[in-house]
């Protein structure tokens, strides 16, 4: 209702000076009357945009047409960073239009200078006269934002619906530290104002997109004209998210933007300076950034980015952190945007993340994203693979328990019935009978299961076993290229003679197979496999078939070797070929 009456009072007090017959004084009182028609129009479009007025009638069908024909006007060729990549975003997401204004909502230029909370109280006395109207909260809330203070500023902002009240929410939701702004609205207002694409790039940076390090590159200068303080929060978000990205150079050039009197003056910017320093590898810099660990609000952003740069850290601390991380990633709504906080805790707080954490993780409701599911899936078989291949028996347990337990999370994965029998095949080689079978249970067919157990026994050098297998699995190419590859490592010429028999002749497996001869060195693969893998098309494969042809002894080269049956007219060809013609007493 407040801003009802200060917009209808600055409306009628326009119309008022508009129609007042009272002579012009002056030049200038000519040039304010000649503006008033203008900022009239101005108040009256506001208040249509914030819904306090409705149009007078609708547009017309021919009138439509004229604002289509508008719309249709060639773009110009000329497009800025920021809208390239703000089109994409906005196209992508199908987020809520932006109507561009003349000014933005989130222009900050009158605030450059603010450095205080002394600013703020000489600037907003000049404002404590007025009534307060949608339009001078708006510049509240700016002023607020400008000095960091963020809960103010969003105070200033309730019950504001209209454009420029959502702009601003969305710039607070960014700065905040556990803000999930809208990267597609930001685009849109970048898409509208070329200086605004910095608080895109900044929306990019915190979920972890790297085309948010390129357009804040293109942004730096409107990074520097940001107020000092707001500078600092957004590089609270920035630097870290650069670290993560590994882009050294960028950060080292955004903290040109503060003097080292500013930087000694805010211990929020000696952190960022100090992960600044710690990303260029100053030997001094770990020390300063672990003094950090015991203060809470810097505290995770600390542990993380030593443990990124192979610094050890407490493994307390660590668990503690991951343990809030999970916890409040658990209080999120399931349309939430997790990727940030997950690249933290899966790659740089990785060591605390086991099986039980990856599966707690999986089932919040925040997570079930696909793009979410499919990193912690990923992180949960690379533990998987890796326990797998232990030596140690406790180790090899606790993969296989974990399968058990993976359920959904590794349904319909590729790979999924692999690592299932290679656990069996691995459980059945400990004597872990109702384990094996528990896990081959899961198999969706006994091939798979079969190759891992082929596998496991050409590992354990089970000769025996691994022939058994090929005669079980008669058809299981996979099965008998493992079985050449262990006659060729035994050196067995007869054994890998009787397995070639029918193996695909393409190229990569010619190559596998003088690849394993090479590295055994008994040299039993016939002639035949090296002219194949010479035929690769692959340059880099081609020139490792050449060097390993080159390696072979050279008594080998013209062995005796098997020919197969559809191989004896073109051998016989040749032969006569390259006899020429025969006199007729031989004949």
């Amino acid at each position: 209702m407040r801003g009802i009456v200060g917009i209808c009072l600055g409306a009628a007090f326009l119309a008022q000076a508009a129609l007042s017959q009272e002579p012009p004084q002056s030049s200038d009182r000519n040039d304010e009357i000649e503006r008033l028609p203008g900022e009239l129009d101005s108040f009256v479009q506001e208040a249509i945009r914030e819904g306090l007025l409705k149009p007078a009638r609708s547009p017309q069908p021919d009138e439509a047409v004229e604002v289509e024909d508008v719309a249709n006007v060639d773009a110009p060729e000329d497009i800025p960073p920021a809208m390239e990549v703000a089109a994409e975003a906005s196209a992508r997401t199908g987020a809520e239009e932006y109507l561009c204004p003349d000014v933005s909502p989130l222009d900050l230029t009158e605030f450059v200078d603010f450095v205080s909370y002394n600013d703020l109280s000489a600037w907003r006395s000049v404002l404590e006269d007025s009534e307060p109207t949608i339009a001078s909260r708006r510049v509240m809330a700016r002023a607020y934002i400008s000095l960091g203070l963020i809960a103010e500023a969003r105070a200033e902002l309730e019950g504001d619906m209209g454009q420029g009240g959502v702009a601003l929410r969305q710039l607070i939701e960014l700065l905040e530290r556990g803000g999930r702004p809208d990267p597609a609205y930001l685009s849109q207002i970048a898409a509208c104002h070329e200086d605004d694409g910095v608080w895109f790039a900044i929306a990019l940076l915190k979920a972890n997109d790297p085309a948010g390090a390129d357009l804040l590159a293109n942004h730096f200068n409107a990074f520097r004209r940001l107020p000092l303080r707001l500078r600092a929060d957004a590089s609270l978000i920035v630097i870290p998210a650069l670290d993560r990205l590994d882009r050294p150079i960028l950060s080292e050039r955004l903290m040109t933007s503060f003097t080292a009197e500013e930087i000694a003056a805010s211990r929020q910017l000696q952190f960022v300076k100090a992960l600044q320093r710690l990303a260029m590898g100053t030997p001094s810099a770990a020390n300063t950034v672990r003094e950090y660990l015991r203060r809470a609000e810097y505290r995770n952003e600390a542990a993380a980015a030593l443990r990124r740069h192979g610094k050890a850290i407490s493994s307390d601390v660590e668990r503690d952190i991951v343990d809030q991380y999970v916890d409040a990633l658990g209080s999120l709504p399931a349309e939430a945007s997790v990727s940030d906080n997950l690249a933290i805790i899966l790659q740089d707080l990785n060591e605390t993340v086991g099986y039980d954490m990856t599966l707690r993780l999986a089932a919040i409701p925040a997570a079930a994203d696909p793009a979410s599911r499919a990193r912690l899936a990923g992180h949960f078989e690379a533990m998987i693979d890796t326990d797998l291949e232990s030596n140690v028996f406790l180790v090899n347990l606790k993969a296989m328990d974990a399968l058990l337990k993976a359920g959904a999370l590794l349904e319909a994965r590729e790979g999924t019935d692999g690592r299932y029998a290679k656990a069996s095949a691995i459980a059945a080689n400990l004597g872990l009978r109702t384990m094996s079978e528990k896990l081959s249970s899961r198999l969706e067919n006994d091939t798979a299961l079969g190759l891992a157990q082929a596998e496991l026994a050409f590992q354990l050098e089970d000769h025996e076993g691994l022939a058994r297998l090929t005669e079980a699995f008669p058809e299981n190419i996979a099965i008998r290229k493992v079985a050449l590859i262990d006659a060729i490592r035994r050196g067995d010429s007869e054994a890998f003679g009787t397995l070639s028999r029918g193996i695909p002749g393409d190229a990569e497996t010619a190559l596998m197979l003088i690849e394993a001869d090479a590295a055994a060195g008994h040299w039993i693969v016939p002639q035949r496999f090296y002219s194949r893998a010479s035929q690769i098309e692959d340059e880099d494969a081609q020139m490792r078939a050449l060097r390993i042809a080159e390696a072979r002894p050279a008594a080998t080269n013209g062995q005796d070797e098997q020919i197969a049956l559809t191989d004896v007219s073109t051998r016989l060809e040749t032969l006569r070929q390259s006899l020429g013609t025969l006199p007729k007493e031989a004949r």
